[in-house]
């Protein structure tokens, strides 16, 4: 689907497991150099898919996005939230700015790129060629029905590993059945984890596994995070592109077609 150019954007069905394996197919010396000759793709998706949205990112400078996917879309527009998403995958002129009614749970101002996903997927990364850099990141972090202490052990392990070192902010998505509301065995288990950092810190971001409206999320793009009595997340780049759609293949009613602009993954 990526070689295909009839193909402008994947959107996964679904997580549950694969993902390695495909980052591990895509690391072959003769698939990489294949890929490394495509123009980006949009590519969407959350929860297992983590490792191939990074890996993307990381390998090719792709902007790629954390967002719904088909499973979550067949429920309706309740599961996801519409507006953003075609904002996201369309704006190529200017950046987008998402209002949100998550918590701040450390107020501040922050800007860096956009980074992270399912929290479990994260830690499988370190120890591997595809470990995720956090640095200078706002780090998106999520995962659902993990018990309190297996949050803790998780988030020891990326400290422990050196990736909150350089981190601008830390955005945390509802943690949907990680603890039992109000949650403060978990609230006590990240601030514990985040100890000594003094970035902001917000909680509740609906991304990634939520219980309704999933924001789509550019990875690599930068942004900036205002953590207040409101959390503003504002995009201060376009994410996509624009690209002309060859005449003879037209589109009905539209133009151009948008595609992930690239970024440099280098320091």
């Amino acid at each position: 689907m990526l070689e295909d150019p009839e193909i402008h954007a994947v959107f996964c069905t679904r997580g549950g497991y694969g993902s390695n394996y495909v980052v591990e197919y895509f690391s072959s010396p003769a698939v990489l150099r294949r890929l490394k000759r495509l123009p980006p793709r949009i590519v969407m998706g959350l929860s297992d898919v983590t490792t191939l949205l990074l890996f993307l990112h990381r390998k090719l400078g792709w902007v790629t996005f954390q967002g719904p996917m088909l499973s979550g879309f067949a429920d309706g527009e309740t599961r996801y939230d519409r507006a953003v998403m075609e904002q996201v995958l369309s704006n190529a002129s200017s950046g987008t700015t998402i209002a949100s009614d998550a918590a701040s749970w450390r107020e501040g101002i922050a800007e860096g790129r956009l980074l992270g996903g399912c929290l479990s997927l994260l830690v499988t990364t370190l120890g591997t060629p595809d470990e995720i850099d956090t640095r200078g990141a706002i780090l998106l972090i999520e995962d659902i029905d993990e018990k309190p202490y297996r949050v803790d052990r998780m988030l020891f392990h990326l400290r422990k590993a050196g990736k909150f070192r350089g981190v601008k902010a830390f955005l945390f998505g509802e943690m949907v059945g990680c603890g039992k509301p109000p949650a403060d065995e978990l609230r006590d288990v990240i601030l514990e984890a985040l100890d000594g950092l003094n970035v902001p810190v917000v909680f509740g971001l609906r991304f990634g596994h939520t219980t309704g409206g999933c924001l789509t999320l550019p990875l690599g793009v930068r942004a900036r995070l205002v953590a207040g009595e409101k959390v503003e997340l504002i995009l201060l780049e376009s994410a996509v592109s624009a690209t002309r759609v060859e005449a003879s293949r037209p589109i009905a009613g539209q133009a151009g077609l948008s595609v992930p602009t690239r970024r440099s993954t280098k320091r």
